[in-house]
């Protein structure tokens, strides 16, 4: 077995796990009215933090963007925003 062969084994075996394990999580019961809103709020505050989170990373980007832009060339520049954007 070449190592080519044993990485898409490997690739195939996770895809075919998360498959079962998305279909596990989703058939398992949802709980009760407690549970369901504890789950709520944590969405909610997850969301929150996230948003937060990006607002920060944007704001930290631009930055690091127009330093890049000043300091480097215009070509680096584009090259991290390229990055930043596909990465996020």
């Amino acid at each position: 077995m070449t190592i080519i062969t044993a990485v898409i084994a490997c690739g195939l075996l996770s895809v075919l796990y998360a498959i079962w394990a998305r279909r596990s999580v989703l058939a398992s019961d949802q709980g009760n009215q407690r549970m369901q809103e504890i789950s709520a709020a944590i969405r909610e505050g997850a969301q929150a933090y996230l948003a937060r989170q990006y607002t920060t990373i944007a704001v930290v980007g631009i930055v690091v963007l127009l330093l890049a832009w000043w300091l480097l060339s215009i070509t680096s520049a584009i090259g991290f925003l390229i990055g930043a954007v596909l990465s996020g």
